[in-house]
């Protein structure tokens, strides 16, 4: 309880010292968080045409599609705020030797590899993800619950750890590999595909990859799913499996290879 209260500490104190890094450019800061914002309402306005001409897109209504769009572009907000811009740095501190200055605090480096800097522009994408979804359960006429709430905001917490976790697993290769980015940027490029429902590959195997593979169904297909109250029983326990296990794996690789760690700078 002590560790935590004492990480808590610090990560407010690395949220104050961005506050007071972005006011000091507040205009630069303002055209960020406008932009991000932007590129959310660019998709509704994307939905909206397609949902001009008809009812459904394999089995999912326009009120539904908004939910998955809120949905996804919550959690890729929630991402590029808080860890993204730390991960994506690692690379340069590796091979520039600098990362054995974080090696000699007296803190978790992976803590401190991941929690450091927050794109504080990016909440408000988050933010407005929320009335996005909020405005598609309106349109939908869900109704939600207080079980179906849990179950979504669950089910977001996985699909950040699962993005969390596939991103560290990849990032902390850039201890052995030079031309990580290039891995990192695929992946990226497919996660992308999360913002449109699984469904719409039909039974393909392609479904099958973005289910039980790589698993971008869970990004927010099945939190849509989940607070419409349309989720097969088997996907949350699994939405779990795949967060937790994503989480351990990332762990275990960034332990071991800070073990076998030589610095680039020596």
């Amino acid at each position: 309880m002590v560790t935590a209260r004492r990480y808590l500490r610090l990560y407010l104190v690395f949220f104050r010292n961005c506050i007071v890094r972005e006011m000091e450019f507040r205009g630069n800061f303002f055209a960020n968080a406008f932009t991000t914002g932007a590129w959310l309402l660019y998709y509704i306005f994307f939905i909206e045409i397609v949902y001009s001409q008809t009812n459904a897109v394999a089995g999912w209504t326009k009120g539904q599609a908004l939910v998955l769009a809120g949905s996804f572009s919550l959690t890729w907000g929630l991402m590029n705020a808080l860890f993204t811009p730390n991960l994506s740095m690692l690379p340069d501190y590796i091979q520039k030797g600098t990362f054995d200055l974080t090696l000699t605090k007296p803190v978790d480096s992976q803590f401190l590899a991941s929690a450091r800097t927050i794109n504080l522009a990016e909440f408000s994408r988050a933010l407005l993800s929320v009335f996005v979804i909020a405005y598609g359960v309106s349109v939908s006429g869900i109704s939600v619950t207080a079980v179906s709430l849990a179950i979504y905001v669950v089910l977001l917490a996985c699909s950040l750890c699962i993005l969390l976790g596939i991103d560290s697993l990849i990032m902390t290769l850039s201890f052995w590999l030079v031309r990580i980015r290039n891995l990192d940027a695929a992946f990226w490029s497919v996660s992308m595909m999360a913002r449109y429902p699984v469904d719409i590959f039909g039974g393909t195997v392609l479904k099958n990859i973005l289910t039980f593979f790589i698993p971008m169904a869970f990004i927010a297909t099945v939190p849509a799913r989940g607070i419409a109250q349309t989720m097969q029983v088997w996907m949350l326990p699994l939405a779990l499996a795949f967060a937790v296990g994503l989480m351990i794996a990332s762990r275990w690789l960034w332990l071991f290879a800070v073990r076998n760690y030589s610095s680039a700078g020596g």
